[in-house]
């Protein structure tokens, strides 16, 4: 696994294992509390049952207020209120949770101080973290082998994408224009990687090809640390691959972009199961949807459009109706904010993500996947596959409900929005995975319940 994935994962997790155990000791301290107020205090034979009911309630408002993901809390303005939401959140599920089974519910001054202290104690550590995240001490700590403009991109990059790389400086020729400082010639490579000891070695040269120091990078990737070249570097940190730096050679020999007939079969079978399980589920939903649908609007409540599945092949795509009847009658076009062709129904259905639901169907009909590039429509695929590079290659792998890019990257309406999601979906087709699978779709659940990335 990669060192920075590595490193994604203990954060997570850290923030993950802290946060139960401060929910479940904040049970205990306030009980204690109680006890020391000037009151009746009776004991409480099933007290840990019931802080492990709040300390796992706690934990899955916090994840739904996006507080395991910094990049949503960057700012402490923005800390405060996703601490405070989520604590509400907390106490309105509890709420609920206790009036269904009052025998693991909490007494109120005993659960009113649990949520007080957990409040205080999971925002100091947060305040910390975001104190610490970008100290020399908790990013990668990355030396960059180039002086021009690709040196310039991955730095441009990282820093508006607020990831936490540290860059120590860049090995080349002086340049005014990189933002970091320049550690020396190529000629003392190794001398100065064993100075910095960086945790990489980019390697990102301009126009090098051919008069790269093979025998010291050699030295320094057997010796000193890690080395990866410049597209690599962006795809580990960012979870995308860079288009504009794909050639075929990189695609014919590296590993991904390919899946077992066991693989196939496994995630053949993770479709069924979720999508039968979702049909289910959703179907009071969908009862209410198509009643709102025919209420609110003339035309049918289903909307079947033809769209581009794998390797070309066409079908029929099963939505909700969320646009007037005579919505394209200018000839295609993506849906843009605000747009006039959108229902009133229909704007909520599409950004509750509800619109997409009868398309389980698709997925027991073995069209699309759960997983996988959203299915485009041909006038749509013809023009990208003239403008973006590689663009068919997304069609190699089964379309799908969700994916990725969808929790990734807002809805977007240009060709540059659809490059940037390019970028996303070929990550997915080289690293896909059933654990990858897991991820979108429970990332997807909180996408669609906090209305993030549609129109």
């Amino acid at each position: 696994m990669y060192k920075n994935m590595r490193r994604r994962i203990y954060s997570v997790a850290s923030l993950f294992l802290f946060d139960s155990a401060v929910a479940a000791c904040a049970v205990f301290l306030a009980k204690y509390i109680q006890m020391l107020l000037p009151e009746v205090w009776l004991p409480d034979e099933l007290l840990w049952v019931k802080a492990c009911a709040y300390s796992l309630v706690t934990l899955i408002c916090f994840y739904f207020q996006d507080l395991y993901d910094w990049k949503y809390w960057k700012r402490p303005s923005e800390l405060i209120s996703s601490i405070f939401l989520g604590e509400g959140l907390t106490l309105i599920v509890l709420a609920l949770l206790y009036y269904m089974f009052p025998v693991i519910g909490l007494e109120r001054d005993v659960l009113l101080m649990a949520l007080l202290i957990t409040l205080l104690l999971t925002l100091v550590i947060r305040l910390l973290y975001l104190k610490m995240r970008f100290t020399p001490y908790a990013g990668m700590r990355v030396v960059v082998l180039g002086d021009g403009e690709n040196a310039q991109f991955l730095f441009r990059e990282m820093k508006a994408g607020g990831y936490p790389v540290i860059f120590d400086g860049y090995i080349g020729r002086s340049n005014w224009d990189l933002p970091f400082r320049c550690l020396g010639n190529v000629a003392d490579l190794p001398e100065i990687v064993k100075r910095t000891i960086p945790d990489l070695l980019v390697v990102a040269p301009d126009g090098w090809r051919g008069t790269l120091p093979i025998e010291d990078l050699l030295r320094v990737k057997f010796t000193l640390c890690d080395v990866i070249d410049g597209p690599t570097f962006y795809e580990q940190v960012t979870g995308k691959i860079l288009v504009e730096e794909i050639r075929p050679s990189s695609i014919i020999f590296t590993r991904g972009f390919q899946s077992s007939p066991f693989q196939d079969f496994i995630k053949r079978g993770f479709d069924l199961i979720f999508a039968v399980f979702g049909l289910i589920v959703s179907s009071p939903i969908m009862v209410l949807t198509a009643i709102a649908i025919r209420i609110d609007s003339p035309g049918p409540i289903l909307y079947l459009q033809k769209r581009v599945g794998k390797d070309g092949e066409g079908f029929k795509v099963i939505k909700f109706r969320s646009m007037k009847q005579d919505a394209e009658k200018d000839g295609p076009q993506w849906a843009s904010e605000n747009d006039p062709r959108i229902t009133r129904v229909g704007r909520v259905i599409r950004k509750l993500r509800i619109d997409e639901f009868p398309q389980f169907i698709n997925v027991i009909k073995n069209d699309m996947s759960f997983v996988g590039p959203r299915p485009e429509r041909k006038y749509f695929v013809d023009r990208l596959d003239k403008a973006i590079p590689f663009y068919t290659l997304r069609m190699h792998a089964k379309p799908g409900i969700t994916g990725w890019a969808q929790i990734n990257y807002p809805y977007g309406d240009t060709m540059v929005d659809a490059k940037e999601k390019l970028k996303y979906e070929l990550y997915y087709m080289k690293h896909r995975s059933l654990w990858l699978d897991l991820v979108i779709i429970f990332q997807t659940l909180k996408v669609a319940i906090k209305g993030r990335g549609s129109q």
